[in-house]
C-alpha cells in the first residue's frame, strides 16, 4: 500500500510524458485522485480493521521493510533497507500531500504551455515528498528528501513569472547547502550510534542514549548538540527559520499558483516534520540543550514574517512571509516540548500537538490563500493589493472563500488555525512564557495585515475599473471548497486528527521526559 502511495505519482508521470498532449492532464488528475483515494484508504481501512492508531515509530501498524544496500568494507559496514512505514504522526502528512496534489492538478487544468512536462513534474514532486514522509529508514528519507528538488527547480524555473530563474537558483542553492548540513548530521548520528543500520525504529532508541562532547577549540562541545545543529540547519533552510528563510518570497512570488501551492503547503512541512521526527526524536539531548535558543527563533520567526507580511503590496508576497510567520508557531510548539523545565508533560504533549496540527492546518489554509489569488490572478493580470476595491460585489463566491481562508490563517475560533495556535500558546507558556507572549503578539499582526488586505482589495465601494470582473467558475471553486471543508471540520471537530496524533508523540515525548530525568 505505502509503495504504491509513493512510486504510483512516478509511474503516471512517466506515462503522462508518454501519452498524448491532450490526456495529460486527465492522466494526472485521474493518477492524483488514485492515490489520494489510496491514502485515505489507508487510514480508515485501519480504523475499520479495529486498530485505535496508528501506532509510534518503534511499533507503527504500517512498515514495509525489505534489505537494499549492504556494503562491508574492512570495519565499515553500511546497511540501508528499502523502509516504508507511517505512524500517527506521518500519517496526516501522507493525506495532505495527496490532497494538495489532486487538487494542484486540478488548479492547473488551463496550463498550456509545454502542459505534458509541466504534469508529469507534479508527479514526480508527490512521489518525492511522499517519500520523504513515509521512509522509516534515515537514508532513504535524505534521497526522497533531494529528489523533490528537481522537479521543484523545473517547475518555478520554466513556467514562472519575470524572475523565475533567479527565485529557482535561490531555492536550489539554499536548499543544497542546508542539506550538506543535514547528511553530514545523518553520518555523524549513524557512527556516534555504532550502526549498522538507519532504520527509525533503532535509531529512536539508540539516539537518546547518546551522550558524550567533541574537542573544539578552547574546550569541549556536547555531541548531541552538535548532530541536533547539523541535522536541524538543513530542516531550518526548508521550514524556511529566519534568517534563512529569504528564498522563499522570490520562490513563491515567482512560481505558478498549483506549485506555490504545494510549496507552501507540503514542501514546508518536510522541514517542520524532519525536525520534529529526526531532531527531537532520533537526538532528544540536542534538542533540549538548543531548545530555549530555538525558542526565542521562534517568536522572533512569528513577529518578523507577521512585520513583513504587513508591508507587502503583492498578495502573494504578503501569504509568503505569513507562512514564514506561521510556521514559527511550529518552532515554538517543539522547543516548548523540549525545553529542560519542570513542567508536567501535559504541557509538552500540547505544544507538540499544537505544533503538528499546525503542519497540517497551515498546508490547508495557505494552499487555500494561494489558490484564491491564483484564481483572481488568472482574471485580473496583477496580485497589487492596492488597486482593486469593492471587488467583493463581482465576486461573491472567490472573496467569499478568499475570507474563510484569511479569517483562518489569523486564528479565528472555529476555523482549524485556533485549534493549533491555541495548543502551541497553552503548552509552551508554561515552559517558555517569554517567546510565548512574544509569539501571540503575531496573532495580532496576522489580524492585522489580512483584515487591511481584506478591506482594500474586496470590499467597501467598487472600483468601476472591476466592474468586467466574474466570479470563479465551478472548477477554480473545487479546489477552494474542499480545502474550506477540511479548514471547518479539523476547526470544529479535531479530536480525530489529535487522537492519531496522540499516541506517536506521547511515545517521543515519554522519551524526551526520560532524557531530561537522567
Amino acid at each position: 500500500m505505502l509503495t504504491a502511495i509513493v512510486f504510483l505519482p512516478l509511474l503516471a508521470g512517466i506515462i503522462t510524458l508518454l501519452a498524448p498532449d491532450r490526456f495529460a492532464r486527465w492522466i494526472a488528475a485521474a493518477f492524483t485522485l488514485v492515490v489520494f483515494l489510496l491514502s485515505l484508504w489507508l487510514y480508515f481501512g485501519l480504523l475499520h480493521g479495529g486498530a485505535t492508531n496508528f501506532g509510534t515509530v518503534a511499533n507503527p501498524q504500517w512498515l514495509e521493510q525489505v534489505p537494499w544496500i549492504n556494503v562491508r568494507v574492512g570495519d565499515f559496514h553500511f546497511k540501508v533497507d528499502y523502509e516504508l512505514g507511517t505512524d500517527g504522526l506521518s500519517m496526516p502528512m501522507l493525506i495532505l500531500n495527496a490532497l494538495l496534489s489532486f487538487l494542484a492538478v486540478i488548479g492547473s487544468w488551463r496550463i498550456e504551455r509545454r502542459q505534458k512536462l509541466y504534469m508529469a513534474l507534479l508527479l514526480i514532486l508527490e512521489t518525492g515528498v511522499a517519500g520523504v514522509f513515509a521512509s522509516f529508514d534515515l537514508f532513504l528519507f535524505i534521497l526522497f528528501w533531494e529528489v523533490e528538488l528537481i522537479p521543484m527547480f523545473l517547475l518555478i524555473g520554466i513556467w514562472g513569472g519575470a524572475r523565475r530563474e533567479y527565485a529557482a537558483w535561490k531555492f536550489l542553492l539554499y536548499t543544497l547547502i542546508g542539506s550538506v548540513f543535514t547528511l553530514s548530521g545523518i553520518f555523524l548520528l549513524y557512527f556516534s550510534t555504532g550502526s549498522t543500520t538507519a532504520d527509525f525504529r533503532f535509531l529512536a532508541s539508540a539516539g537518546a542514549r547518546l551522550g558524550g562532547s567533541l574537542p573544539i577549540p578552547g574546550g569541549l562541545i556536547s555531541l548531541p548538540l552538535v548532530i541536533f545543529l547539523l541535522l536541524f540547519t538543513g530542516f531550518a533552510v526548508k521550514i524556511p527559520m529566519w534568517p534563512l528563510h529569504t528564498w522563499l518570497p522570490d520562490a513563491h512570488t515567482e512560481a505558478p499558483t498549483a506549485v506555490s501551492v504545494l510549496l507552501a503547503g507540503v514542501l514546508l512541512k518536510m522541514g517542520a516534520y524532519g525536525l520534529i521526527r529526526i531532531c527531537l526524536g532520533f537526538v532528544p539531548n540536542g534538542a533540549m540543550l538548543f531548545a530555549p535558543a530555538l525558542g526565542v527563533l521562534a517568536a522572533v520567526n512569528v513577529l518578523w514574517g507577521a512585520g513583513a507580511s504587513m508591508v507587502q503590496r503583492d498578495m502573494k508576497k504578503m501569504i509568503a512571509y505569513s507562512s514564514v510567520s506561521h510556521m514559527g508557531y511550529v518552532l515554538l510548539g517543539v522547543a516548548g516540548a523540549a525545553v529542560a523545565s519542570s513542567a508536567s508533560l501535559a504541557y509538552r504533549q500540547a505544544a507538540l500537538t499544537g505544533a503538528t496540527l499546525q503542519m497540517f492546518t497551515h498546508g490547508t489554509i495557505t494552499g487555500m490563500l494561494f489558490f484564491s489569488v491564483g484564481v483572481l490572478y488568472d482574471k485580473a493580470h496583477t496580485r497589487d493589493i492596492d488597486i482593486f476595491g469593492g471587488i467583493a460585489k463581482r465576486m461573491p463566491l472567490l472573496i467569499l472563500l478568499f475570507s474563510v481562508a484569511s479569517f483562518a490563517s489569523l486564528g479565528l475560533p472555529g476555523l482549524s488555525g485556533f485549534v493549533a495556535e491555541y495548543l502551541v500558546f497553552t503548552g509552551t507558556y508554561a515552559l517558555l512564557p517569554g517567546p510565548t507572549v512574544a509569539a501571540a503578539f503575531g496573532v495580532v499582526l496576522t489580524a492585522g495585515y489580512m483584515l487591511w488586505m481584506l478591506r482594500r482589495s474586496f470590499y467597501g465601494p467598487l472600483n468601476k475599473k472591476w466592474s468586467w470582473l466574474t466570479d470563479a467558475s465551478p472548477r477554480e471553486a473545487f479546489p477552494l471548497v474542499a480545502l474550506a471543508l477540511v479548514i471547518l471540520f479539523v476547526g470544529i471537530y479535531p479530536k480525530p486528527l489529535v487522537d492519531l496524533l496522540t499516541p506517536s508523540l506521547q511515545h517521543m515525548l515519554t522519551t524526551v521526559q526520560a532524557v531530561a530525568a537522567r
